[in-house]
C-alpha cells in the first residue's frame, strides 16, 4: 500500500472512529479521586472496574475525565469550592441526595468490619463494643454505620492509610471501611501481599452501588445527564464485556449491572 492510500485509510478511520464509539467533540471534566488512584485501579476490582466504566461512558459522549488526586475530605472540599466537577467514588445516601447529583450506578461494594487475622473474633457477638476502638474515614458512610452498630470508641481520620497502619500496630482493634479498599491495603501494605490479609467480622453492610457525584447545579446537571446517556450507549458494547472479564467479573455480574442501569 502506497503512502497516499495509507493516508486515505487513516483519514477514514479517524472519521468513522477507531472502535465502537463515535468520534465527538471533547470536553475535559475534573474528577476528585483517591490519592492512590492507579494503585486502587490495579488492586481493587470494584474501584477499578467502576472507574473504567465511568471513563468509557464519558468518552462515548466526548467527555475526558481528568483525575485530581487527594483525600476524600480534600476532594469534597475542592468539589464544594467548585475546583473539581465530580467526586469518585461515592455512595448515594439520603443526606447527600439533598445537595448532590449522582451518576447511574457503577459496581456494588459493601462496608465491613475488619481486624487482624490472628484476633480471636469471627462474628459481631465477639466484639466488645463498649471497649473496642474502631477506625473510620472521617465523613464516610462507614463512620455513620459504626455509630449505628454500637461502637462507643471511634477514631476518625481523613488519612485512610493511617487506619491500616494503626490496626497493624494494634492501636486500633477494628476498621470499618468499604470492602473494596481492603484489596488495595493487602496488596501494597501487607508484607506478604496476600489479598485476604485482614479478617472480615460479620456480613457486609449495605452492599451499595458506587457512583460519581457532583453538586446540584445546572452545569453539573448537564455533565451528569451526558455521562448517564453514555452508559446507555456503552452498556452492551464488547468493550464493556472485555472490562468485566479483565477485572474477573462474571456474565451474571454484567447482567446485574445492566439491569441496575434501568432501575435508577
Amino acid at each position: 500500500m502506497n503512502r497516499v492510500s495509507s493516508l486515505i485509510k487513516l483519514s477514514l478511520m479517524i472519521i468513522l472512529g477507531w472502535g465502537s464509539l463515535p468520534v465527538v467533540a471533547q470536553q475535559e471534566v475534573s474528577v476528585a479521586v483517591y490519592a492512590e488512584h492507579e494503585q486502587y485501579i490495579a488492586a481493587s476490582a470494584p474501584y477499578g472496574l467502576s472507574w473504567k466504566l465511568l471513563e468509557l461512558a464519558a468518552q462515548s459522549q466526548g467527555l475526558i475525565l481528568i483525575p485530581q488526586k487527594g483525600s476524600w475530605q480534600g476532594g469534597m472540599s475542592r468539589l464544594n469550592a467548585n475546583k473539581v466537577e465530580l467526586m469518585f467514588p461515592a455512595f448515594k445516601t439520603q443526606e447527600r441526595a439533598q445537595w448532590a447529583l449522582f451518576t447511574l450506578p457503577l459496581l456494588p461494594t459493601g462496608s465491613s468490619i475488619f481486624t487482624l487475622r490472628d484476633k480471636p473474633v469471627n462474628q459481631l457477638e465477639d466484639i466488645n463494643f463498649a471497649k473496642a476502638m474502631v477506625g473510620v474515614v472521617n465523613g464516610s458512610v462507614q463512620e455513620t454505620l459504626a455509630k449505628e452498630v454500637g461502637f462507643e470508641h471511634i477514631y476518625s481520620t481523613t488519612q485512610r492509610e493511617q487506619l491500616f497502619t494503626m490496626l497493624k500496630e494494634k492501636r486500633l482493634d477494628y476498621l470499618f471501611v468499604a470492602s473494596a479498599v481492603v484489596g488495595y491495603y493487602c496488596t501494597y501494605f501487607d508484607e506478604l501481599g496476600e489479598n485476604d490479609c485482614l479478617k472480615q467480622v460479620g456480613e457486609d453492610y449495605g452492599n451499595k452501588f458506587a457512583h460519581a457525584l457532583s453538586l446540584n447545579t445546572p452545569a453539573s446537571q448537564t455533565i451528569m445527564d451526558t455521562i448517564n446517556a453514555g452508559f446507555v450507549v456503552v452498556k452492551d458494547l464488547p468493550e464493556v464485556q472485555n472490562l468485566f472479564n479483565e477485572f474477573n467479573y462474571s456474565e451474571q455480574d454484567l447482567s446485574a449491572w445492566q439491569l441496575a442501569l434501568t432501575k435508577h
